[in-house]
């Protein structure tokens, strides 16, 4: 059954999403992300505090990239450290700040 994973994205890797120009994701793999999965890949400027309890909501921009996952490579293959997976990914939909 796929899930839908609400992922923060930083501006420069999201708009090469957002563009099409980029077609895959790296990311570790602590949710168990399978073929099918839906990324909601929204575009989130960090600040210089780093900290999640002063960013809070507003460190995102509005967008989203929304991406069908339709590979993985799962870690520990071909060099890719264990804890990683490298996905392949079409974008599907974008939503705009209101």
């Amino acid at each position: 059954m796929s899930r839908t994973h609400a992922l923060k994205a930083h501006p420069a890797p999201f708009l090469d999403v957002w563009t099409g120009r980029k077609t895959f994701e790296v990311r570790r793999d602590d949710r168990g992300y399978q073929v099918g999965d839906i990324l909601r890949l929204q575009e989130w400027t960090p600040t210089e505090a780093h900290d999640e309890a002063v960013l809070g909501a507003g460190g995102y921009t509005g967008r989203v990239a929304i991406v069908l996952v339709t590979y993985i490579l799962p870690g520990g293959q071909w060099g890719l450290p264990d804890d990683l997976c490298v996905m392949a990914i079409d974008v599907i939909g974008r939503e705009f700040p209101r």
